[in-house]
């Protein structure tokens, strides 16, 4: 019940963003008028100006002199996702029915890390695995003759909500829950490989009702201030996360793998897990994007998301635009070459860890 709790409070901390002492409530639909509109909303309520390194009243400056009484819609969104994608942030977007922001401008980095689930199944599962959660969870037992080792494997998509949610007693979706059967299917393993590698967010508490399960005991796994205020230092108190155990568990050896596609509620899960002395986390460090996306809607009918949390691991580190890596003994890339098509070299480093 304290985990819902703060998820509860969380909640009821982002909804207070949405009185007008925030938010600009002019519902001037000009191009200037969508523009400071803009402008202003994200000056009053991202929380991540100084650990992004950007100066906003800058950023304004440089974008201002480019928008013109009679320059079109599309023009207009062109010159507000250049002026949102200098936060380099994937949770930041501006949607609208030109396409949204971050595919206008590719802005976030890659690597040269690749992974295809396709090929997991093909070359590494037997019988290609088994579909659960909904079509969320792919698992199945490692191949024999690729490890002298019966070894499982778990692959979750992200963990959102398949349908409307609402915060209630009954919270906890059908596929979430699907994780118990998965976990007693592989009571006979000799360890488990859990790959987050290209999760996507999710919501908070289906993360921890996962994590829960490969938790040896209670485990706070990260902090939360969530801006509350137009001033640079309005944030709320900090809210520490901790996941705790359930009663059906794996607590043999695990495997965390994770990439550049880890985003959000997947790296909320790596810090969960990677704590455990029974987890090894390998693969490449995440993408490094934390806070909660938060959507409003301008006056025009356009809507934009932002972040407005500032979350760090339980010992104040912050992770933002960096992501968390595995160990440097445990990092490994996983480059698509010709000779190595069939190969997915981090799954096949995992194999060799237990």
């Amino acid at each position: 019940m304290k985990g819902i709790k703060k998820i509860v409070i969380l909640f009821l901390i982002m909804s207070l963003s949405t009185c007008n002492v925030f938010f600009n409530t002019d519902h001037d639909n000009s191009p200037m008028g969508i523009f400071n509109s803009l402008w202003t909303s994200f000056n009053n309520m991202y929380a991540l100006f100084d650990v992004r390194g950007v100066d906003w009243n800058e950023i304004r400056e440089q974008y201002l002199p480019l928008i013109s009484p009679d320059m079109s819609n599309m023009e207009l969104f062109r010159v507000c996702s250049q002026m949102l994608n200098t936060l380099q942030d994937p949770h930041v977007s501006l949607i609208t029915p030109f396409g949204a922001s971050y595919e206008l401008i590719n802005f976030i980095p890659r690597t040269g890390d690749v992974f295809d689930l396709g090929k997991v199944r093909r070359e590494y599962l037997t019988n290609s695995g088994n579909q659960g959660g909904d079509g969320k969870i792919w698992y199945g037992r490692i191949i024999p003759d690729k490890t002298h080792k019966n070894v499982g494997y778990i692959h979750f998509s992200d963990f959102q909500a398949g349908g409307d949610f609402s915060i209630g007693p009954n919270q906890i979706e059908d596929w979430v829950r699907d994780i118990d059967r998965i976990i007693k299917y592989f009571a006979d393993t000799d360890f488990l490989i859990l790959d987050v590698r290209n999760t996507h967010g999710g919501f908070g508490l289906y993360m921890e009702y996962i994590a829960s399960r490969f938790v040896s005991g209670e485990t706070d796994y990260l902090i939360i201030r969530t801006k509350n205020g137009p001033g640079k230092n309005d944030f709320s108190a900090p809210v520490t996360m901790t996941v705790r155990p359930a009663a059906e568990r794996y607590l043999k050896p695990v495997v965390l793998l994770t990439n550049n596609e880890t985003v959000s509620a997947g790296e909320w899960f790596t810090l969960a897990l990677r704590a455990q002395r029974h987890v090894t986390h390998a693969g490449m460090n995440t993408r490094g994007s934390f806070s909660s996306r938060f959507t409003r809607t301008l006056s025009n009918g356009w809507r934009y998301t932002l972040s407005a949390q500032k979350v760090t691991d339980i010992n104040g580190i912050n992770y933002e635009g960096i992501g968390i890596s595995p160990n440097r003994e445990h990092t490994l890339d996983n480059i698509d070459t010709s000779p190595q098509r069939n190969r997915d070299n981090q799954l096949e480093y995992a194999l060799t860890l237990y």
